[in-house]
């Protein structure tokens, strides 16, 4: 522990800190840069870069946005797939202090039009293939200039590199990442430096990350666990990143194969989309050491089949969110089959609490909304101090979702507050069904959501996809009236045949669910 301090950050928040750090992302990179100027440091397709070119590239690029008056404050949008120029813009947001606002391709014109307009962009740097994605000039007030990347500008310009040194202080922004916005506008929330070396720090000291590791990058660098996860928690480790324009099982398991795969984080439902589109048996895949989940509950049947078919793989369930910067919770190493319903143990220098209604902390064991403080946690939501104001109290984020710890300290997640089911008086969580569901190795995934009722206000909806559909129910009945109470018992039982409907970053949509099954029963 003598490596962690006590430090005050962000005016008023006193914070445990890891002592060996860099008081920027792109120190830490240079670093890399000089110690493994030859290695590769992004794969995209057929292409390789080294941590030199990659390094040549951004002091390129960073004359570029100096001449185009983009200064450290900035703010600029990217809309690009996983590729390669993104990461070297990314990198030139970081060396010069000029903060960036990620677009995810996926997102409608409206979506890119509120986000660029309230962080007050001043250039959007995309690729050509995205240019039906952008609103008109005459709707994005603020923005100057519009640039389209062209592959061969880049890799033969000759502008003169920048040379003289833009100071970035770890408290600086570096990035805004625009929430999903499931209910009214959007939320930008600021990762800092500060935040996102200690994110890094996280994973790199938790999983023995190092110059050896290879990740796929396998989610949209729009989302934190992308962005932070894998793109910077690898260019930080000295690692080398290999992009996928999107998620395909199939060119999935050729690059593991091909680029010695050793550690990446994916939602549970591609872990099982793997598991059930291809036979992992014909891959070499024995250089896969960390398997992270999280955002849902790994099956039971899943994770026995993985171990199995992936010894030397060992996967770890995390638990965090944009707010903090990625992992807030971390699995121990250890296997342990009695903790499978566990997030983990709250990181190094993170710190949790269950606080009740009236924001009085609860004892172990019992039930109450998470709120976690850390240096991974951001300073709150950008040009929004109301709701900065509502969701950050004392240094701690208020989660939303709703937990508890045990007396080991490991935490375990129940739901989200909005989305408990109020049964005749009785709370149910609808994770924890879920949960109980996923360990039995019957299912593939499930969903429980609230079906409205004249009498008890609501009844609980559980959804299921699995290979043997209604010939389960009977067992899953069973297995409910063996460990919950009654009032938790679901009500009503619907059998797909296909996986739930998922937002961009995996997570079930069960808004969708409850309007499409509305009228049912």
């Amino acid at each position: 522990m003598d490596e962690i301090y006590h430090e005050l950050h962000f005016n008023n928040r006193v914070v445990k800190t890891f002592k060996k750090r860099d008081t920027n992302f792109w120190k830490a990179f240079q670093k890399n840069k000089n110690k493994y100027p030859q290695k590769i440091a992004v794969t995209d397709g057929d292409k390789k870069f080294s941590y030199e070119e990659i390094y040549n590239f951004v002091l390129n690029q960073s004359s570029y946005i100096k001449n185009l008056g983009i200064k450290k404050g900035d703010r600029i949008c990217l809309l690009f797939e996983n590729s390669w120029p993104l990461i070297v813009y990314t990198l030139v947001g970081l060396k010069n202090g000029v903060i960036i606002v990620p677009l995810n391709p996926k997102s409608s014109i409206a979506e890119n039009q509120l986000i660029i307009n309230d962080c007050s962009a001043k250039t959007v740097f995309l690729d050509q293939n995205f240019c039906k994605n952008l609103p008109s000039k005459d709707n994005i007030n603020t923005v100057a200039d519009i640039i389209v990347f062209k592959e061969n500008t880049m890799l033969k310009d000759k502008i003169t590199p920048v040379i003289d040194e833009i100071i970035v202080n770890e408290e600086d922004a570096a990035f805004i990442l625009y929430t999903s916005g499931t209910t009214g506008k959007p939320k930008g929330a600021v990762l800092t430096n500060f935040n996102i070396i200690h994110s890094c720090l996280h994973f790199k000291r938790h999983f023995n990350l190092s110059e050896k590791d290879n990740c796929i990058l396998v989610v949209p660098a729009s989302h934190v666990t992308g962005l932070v996860a894998h793109i910077m928690t690898t260019l930080f480790s000295g690692g080398n990143l290999i992009l996928m324009r999107a998620f395909d099982v199939k060119e999935f398991l050729y690059l593991a194969e091909r680029e010695k795969l050793s550690y990446l984080i994916m939602v549970p439902a591609m872990y099982n989309l793997c598991l059930h589109r291809e036979n992992l048996k014909n891959y070499n895949l024995k250089n896969w050491r960390i398997g992270c989940f999280g955002g849902a509950p790994m099956p039971l049947g899943t994770i026995k089949k993985l171990k199995t078919l992936l010894p030397n793989m060992l996967l770890v369930n995390a638990y965090g969110s944009t707010e903090t910067c990625s992992p807030a919770t971390l699995m121990t190493l250890e296997y342990n089959e009695d903790l499978i319903a566990s997030v983990g143990k709250v990181v190094e220098t993170g710190k949790i609490l269950i606080m009740d209604e009236n924001n009085k902390e609860l004892k172990k064991g019992e039930t109450g909304e998470i709120w976690i403080s850390g240096p991974m946690v951001i300073p709150g939501y950008w040009n929004d101090y109301k709701r900065t104001s509502l969701e950050f109290i004392n240094g701690f984020w208020k989660s939303g979702d709703i937990g508890y710890q045990d007396k080991d300290g490991y935490i375990y997640i129940l739901d989200r507050k909005k989305d408990v089911i109020n049964r005749g008086g009785y709370k149910i969580y609808s994770s924890e069904i879920e949960n109980l569901l996923s360990l039995s190795g019957l299912i593939i995934e499930s969903a429980v959501i609230p079906k409205k009722d004249p009498i008890l206000g609501e009844k609980i909806h559980t959804i299921i996809y699995a290979e043997k559909g209604n010939e389960i129910l009977d067992s899953l009945k069973n297995i409910c009236k063996q460990n919950l109470s009654e009032y938790k018992q679901p009500d009503f039982w619907t059998f797909l045949n296909k996986e739930l409907p998922k937002n961009k970053n995996g997570k079930v949509l069960k808004s969708l669910l409850i309007e499409e099954m509305k009228d049912k029963f």
